[in-house]
């Protein structure tokens, strides 16, 4: 029987080819009627007999790059149309639709970009409904050509017909352009001249280019070339932290380095992030050690934009492909400053001339426990939405932390947490961000009322949400965010307990916690369990130099007699500075008590002359994490017998207390004992994930989920290693599924803790 149906969906439904989608399928089945974009998403009128089963395909067979998150359907009367139609767009007040984000090269304009007979053939800006630029060009909504970077660049009468064509795959492609009307590359050299071609002999020959990408500028050089690469480190002032590579596809990703099929999926998905690999252990004969200096891993991404496809002509088949910017400082997007403040780091400049409006760093994955852990969440991935467990009250800002920032702007039934912004330390970083919150409040169409903010009072983001217009402000615990927002993730609104570890988060006794035991939903919180207090000298600056937090743990831990004999580890630090150091601890000057993992992960690197001073943030449990890892390497088969250094517990005002006494000694013991350095490093590891998993079960969470989050839950190995203790103990883990388990996650559990309160702030 024939009916006609009004269909609303929203979503991921514009600039994704949905409409021209309708199209082929209504005319495949016989449905007459129309479709077209709305500020809601889109409307379908649909009529014919074979109705039902169209809408069921509607749904199933959607485009590659949409997402449906409503869904309405009813029945209407007969519009008896001729033909079905794509109408004419309609404006609707309070608009409601979300945006793409940016997608890498498809299989369609791959092919097209090497074909020689091609009109596109080479052209570096090559894209279609299915790929190409979309936040990063955006600049209002709703999402059409004159609202992005692309306004500047009139269609050529061929690209106006592709456009126009439901039939064409670049029918509404708001970026869709070629080499007669659209965005074009220069090369500049080192004295302002312009140069014939893309940088690719300057690359060969061991030269540094800055190459402004999708959403900003990363600075190249061949992988393969270990002068180049130390110089890049040298310019940039890098210190050791690792280097992202590009590599020229998959097979090359193989030969060096261990993949899996999920890491693998990841690699090629329309995202294309960096994923983090291990690496196998020739690949230091071809991919030098200077790129990432005492890590056994490689960050590596896939060629994402027909740019990179193109730099793939030269003769090598890794690229350092590290964000461009200033030691400190955000990432370098347009011309004029890459040309200004990349003098004497990059020695040539491939620029173009298509605006980025948001600048955005690539994501960073990597899977552990056989699933995707975001590091730092950004392009491919950003502005998609985390959707509520409940409706939000009030439009709410969720500003973040003051490391790996991202801030989340909340309301109804989503929230969306920006691309990764920095850490807030620099006034040009918090620049960006107030940049970046004024723009993404345009593109997800939420202007706050509200503000939830950390309780740390020096934060750069507590103090602007004190001092904005926003009338409702609500302070949250930094733990409690981090547990709060993988509950959002998961949809749960009950009380649910989690460890939460991470190296800093202002406590509520106003003492720096970061090993926490917590049991909350968004409306409160219990402290349940946590690390015993240890000496932090000077404070948050003092977590760079870790064998300072060593010496401190020491002298706190240990006997008098035990001290006596550690004489030289300490040798490492001069005189004075141990002079000083004993002052401090004497005097508690300057000294700050903490519960930090983080902190503890810094002495132990430290104790074992692994990391004794920090060049970037979380270095030192890195790099521990990386020994331990490459001994269990070589040592499957004797791994995972019961821990080696034990802890204990006491209870404190009705909370369990770690104990590490017993650790601290039996690491320096095997120390002294000259243990193999990468043997403790694992040891650690392993006794620290059974202490985990042992005070859980002393809480008894073992009757329903157990939360696993904040930074250190980044470490593969230790994450690993819990993992399995609480499947073989029957607890369910819950962890961060679309955000990271560090601060990058913060944000949105603010907003879900912020909507809890703000009846009580209003």
């Amino acid at each position: 029987m024939e009916k006609a149906y009004f269909i609303h969906l929203n979503g991921i439904v514009q600039g994704v080819g949905f409409r021209p989608y309708v199209y082929r399928l209504a005319h495949e089945m016989d449905i007459k009627g129309w479709v077209n974009n709305t500020s809601h998403g889109v409307y379908i009128h649909a009529e014919g007999l074979q109705i039902d089963a169209f809408y069921k395909r509607l749904l199933e067979e959607i485009p590659p790059l949409a997402r449906i998150t409503y869904q309405e359907c009813r029945e209407v009367p007969f519009g008896n149309y001729p033909d079905f139609a794509i109408i004419k767009s309609a404006e609707e007040a309070n608009p409601d639709v979300l945006i793409s984000p940016d997608i890498a090269i498809c299989s369609d304009c791959l092919k097209e970009l090497q074909d020689s007979k091609d009109r596109r053939y080479h052209y570096p800006f090559i894209n279609c409904t299915n790929c190409g630029p979309r936040y990063t060009i955006i600049r209002d909504v709703p999402y059409d050509r004159a609202q992005t970077t692309m306004n500047v660049f009139p269609m050529c009468e061929f690209c106006a017909q592709e456009y126009e064509d439901p039939l064409n795959r670049r029918f509404h492609a708001q970026p869709v352009a070629c080499p007669a009307c659209g965005p074009q590359v220069q090369l500049i050299g080192p004295n302002g001249e312009t140069l014939e071609g893309l940088g690719i002999k300057e690359i060969t020959a061991g030269k540094i280019v800055a190459v402004k990408g999708l959403g900003g500028f990363h600075l190249v050089c061949d992988a393969a070339n270990p002068q180049a690469v130390r110089e890049l480190r040298q310019r940039k002032e890098r210190g050791a932290k690792p280097f992202a590579l590009m590599a020229r596809n998959l097979e090359v990703v193989r030969k060096y380095l261990l993949t899996t099929p999920l890491e693998e999926e990841l690699l090629t998905s329309p995202a294309a992030p960096i994923v983090i690999l291990e690496r196998k252990k020739d690949s230091f004969a071809f991919l030098p050690e200077e790129i990432a200096p005492g890590l056994h891993t490689l960050g590596v991404m896939l060629p994402y934009t027909p740019l990179h496809q193109l730099l793939f002509a030269g003769d090598y088949d890794f690229l350092v492909m590290t964000s461009a910017n200033l030691s400190g400082q955000p990432l370098i997007y347009t011309n004029e400053e890459a040309l200004r403040d990349l003098k004497g780091i990059a020695d040539y400049f491939l620029l173009h001339n298509r605006d980025i409006f948001h600048p955005c760093d690539d994501s960073v994955v990597q899977v552990i426990g056989e699933e995707a852990v975001f590091h730092r969440r950004a392009r491919g991935y950003v502005p998609l939405p985390q959707i509520n467990p409940q409706p939000i009250k009030v439009p709410i800002l969720g500003v973040g932390g003051e490391l790996k920032n991202t801030f989340c702007l909340g309301a109804k039934e989503r929230s969306f947490t920006s691309q990764y912004i920095g850490d807030m330390e620099g006034y040009e970083n918090f620049q960006r961000f107030r940049q970046e919150l004024s723009s993404f409040q345009k593109v997800v169409q939420i202007t706050p009322e509200a503000v939830a903010y950390d309780a740390h009072p020096n934060y750069h983001t507590t103090r602007f949400a004190l001092e904005s217009p926003w009338p409702i402000k609500i302070k949250t615990q930094h733990h409690h965010a981090h547990l709060v927002s993988v509950l959002g993730e998961h949809g749960i609104t009950e009380s649910t307990p989690g460890v939460v570890c991470d190296g800093t988060g202002w406590g509520e006794d106003a003492r720096i916690w970061g090993f926490e035991f917590l049991k909350g939903n968004a409306e409160s919180f219990k402290r349940l369990a946590h690390l015993e207090y240890l000496p932090l000298p000077g404070g948050d600056a003092g977590s760079k130099f870790p064998l300072r937090i060593a010496y401190a743990y020491g002298k706190t831990l240990l006997t008098e007699k035990e001290w006596i004999g550690t004489e030289k580890i300490w040798d490492r630090l001069e005189p004075a500075e141990r002079k000083i150091l004993d002052q401090q601890l004497d005097k508690k000057v300057q000294v700050f008590e903490t519960s930090s993992a983080g902190r503890l992960f810094d002495a132990v690197s430290a104790l074992l002359d692994i990391c004794t001073k920090v060049t970037y943030e979380g270095q030192a449990a890195i790099e521990l994490e990386s020994q331990a890892a490459r001994w269990v390497a070589q040592n499957r088969e004797i791994a995972g017998y019961q821990p080696r250094y034990p802890v204990n517990w006491e209870t404190e005002e009705g909370c369990l207390i770690l104990k590490v006494r017993p650790l601290y000694q039996g690491i320096i013991r095997d120390i002294l004992d000259s243990k193999e350095t990468a043997f403790i490093a694992y040891q650690f590891h392993h006794s620290l994930a059974h202490a985990i998993v042992l005070t859980a079960l002393k809480l008894q969470v073992g009757q329903g989920p157990l939360v696993l989050t904040g930074g250190v839950f980044q470490n593969k190995l230790l994450t690993e290693m819990v993992l399995e203790l609480c499947k073989a103990q029957g607890i369910q883990v819950l962890r961060s599924r679309e955000l990271p388990p560090g601060d990058g996650g913060l944000a949105f559990g603010q907003v879900l803790i912020g909507n809890a309160r703000c009846s009580e702030c209003v």
